[in-house]
C-alpha cells in the first residue's frame, strides 16, 4: 500500500478521469484530487501551469511519491496502479493471451468507445450539427455492438473475471441517455437491453461493484448533484 497519497489533477464533468477513482476506491489507494477546470485561465487544464505537467493539457495526470512516477492518459493510469498497489490479484489475468486481451479492450475503450461517445455529444448538444450526431450515435451503437458480440456466453471481456478493460468501460457508458437522446431505437435503457443484452447485463454487474458505487457517490458530490 501507498504511504502518502497520489496526487490526482481531475476534472468534475469529463468521464475519463473517473476510471483511476474506480480504481482508487477498488484497491484502497489513498490520493488527493486537485479538479481543474477547461481552458487556459488560472486553475485550467490548458493553464501555463497545468501544461508544465501535460503538454497536452489533458486530465488525468498523477504523480506517485512513493515512486516519483507521473503519469497521464486514464487506462496507462490504470494500469500502472493495478501493476503496483492490486497485491491480491483482484484484476490479475494468468496467460500471455488473456493479458494482451486486456490491453486489447483497453485499446478499444480508448480509441473507439471514448472517441465516439465524446463526438456524439459534442454534436448532438454543443454544435447541435443533428447530421453529424446522427452519424456518430451510430459509430456509438456500433461500438456498442461489438462489445456485445464479445460478451455471447461471457460475464466479463476477458478470462471470465473482472479486469481494467470492465471497469474503464463503465463512465462513458453512463452517459448513453444523454448521448443517444433522440435516437430512434436505442435513446432508453430499455431499448439498449433489448438491442444488447449481453451488454446489458455486464453494463450492470460491473455498474454494481461497491468501489464503482462509491466512485459515483464522489462524482455526484463533486459535480453538485447529489
Amino acid at each position: 500500500m501507498v504511504a502518502t497519497e497520489i496526487d490526482f489533477y481531475s476534472h468534475r464533468e469529463g468521464p475519463n478521469p473517473w476510471k483511476n477513482v474506480i480504481l482508487f476506491e477498488e484497491l484502497g489507494i489513498p490520493y488527493k484530487a486537485t479538479y481543474l477546470t477547461f481552458g487556459g485561465a488560472s486553475g485550467g487544464v490548458e493553464h501555463e501551469d497545468f501544461l508544465k505537467k501535460n503538454p497536452a493539457g489533458r486530465v488525468p495526470w498523477i504523480k506517485d511519491p512513493a515512486t516519483g512516477i507521473e503519469l497521464t492518459e486514464s487506462n496507462l493510469i490504470s494500469e500502472y496502479l493495478a501493476e503496483k498497489y492490486d497485491k491480491k490479484g483482484i484484476f490479475a489475468v494468468e496467460g500471455e493471451q488473456n493479458k494482451l486481451l486486456v490491453k486489447q479492450w483497453l485499446g478499444f475503450q480508448a480509441a473507439s468507445q471514448g472517441p465516439f461517445f465524446a463526438q456524439a455529444l459534442v454534436a448532438k448538444h454543443i454544435l447541435k450539427y443533428e447530421d453529424s450526431a446522427k452519424h456518430f450515435q451510430g459509430l456509438v451503437k456500433r461500438t456498442i455492438t461489438t462489445v456485445d458480440r464479445a460478451l455471447r456466453g461471457k460475464e466479463y471481456l476477458v478470462g471470465n473475471k473482472i479486469t481494467l478493460a470492465d471497469l474503464s468501460y463503465i463512465p462513458w457508458d453512463l452517459t448513453l441517455d444523454t448521448i443517444l437522446m433522440g435516437d430512434s431505437e436505442a435513446a432508453t435503457a430499455e431499448e439498449r437491453k433489448k438491442l444488447w443484452p449481453n451488454w446489458y447485463s455486464w453494463h450492470n454487474r460491473v455498474l454494481q461493484r461497491p468501489a464503482v458505487q462509491k466512485a459515483l457517490v464522489i462524482q455526484k458530490k463533486v459535480q453538485g448533484t447529489e
